[in-house]
């Protein structure tokens, strides 16, 4: 992009919020139930309990990304503008992505230190890191997305040739 403002800052950072909330979140609760199900021994327990942590976890993560996105503007405003003039669609995408994922892990090990304190190493590290990789999947996904090339506009077609054509002489 040969420009970057605000206004692509604020299109971006509301469409990875979009993705990380509606998709990758949603379906990064599933898989981290699942896992833990299978590592544990326990099997898949009772479906309402996994229903409702995945409900739990998507609202929670919704609402703490409210503040992740605040944190992001700023941080993807200054990253737009110093790949402005890189034209590498992929490179904007793996950028942006990476931006979104350390983010992710910053803000949530901060989160999950205030609410549990230091005692809970694992809590820290497993569950900041699996927010990392929605959060930068969603960027992922929400980047590529923004930067597709949009289509040229095709010139209007001259109806009078082809009708001149079509007449039999």
């Amino acid at each position: 992009m040969d420009t970057w403002g605000m206004n692509e800052t604020g299109r971006l950072v509301g469409r990875s919020y979009l993705w990380l909330a509606g998709v990758t979140a949603p379906i990064g609760a599933v898989v981290f139930y699942l896992v833990a199900a299978v590592t544990s021994g326990g099997g898949l327990g009772d479906l309402d309990q996994a229903l409702w942590l995945v409900i739990v976890t998507v609202v929670a993560t919704a609402v703490f990304a409210l503040g992740g996105a605040a944190v992001a503007l700023p941080c993807t405003y200054l990253l737009g503008r110093a790949l402005r003039r890189v034209r590498s669609r992929g490179a904007h995408t793996a950028a942006h992505a990476a931006l979104a994922g350390l983010l992710a892990v910053v803000t949530t090990s901060l989160v999950v230190l205030w609410f549990s304190g230091p005692t809970s190493l694992p809590a820290v590290v497993s569950f900041p890191l699996g927010m990392s990789v929605a959060a930068g999947l969603a960027a992922a996904i929400a980047t590529w997305r923004f930067l597709r090339p949009t289509p040229m506009p095709e010139s209007e077609p001259d109806h009078a040739a082809d009708v001149a054509t079509a007449l039999p002489s």
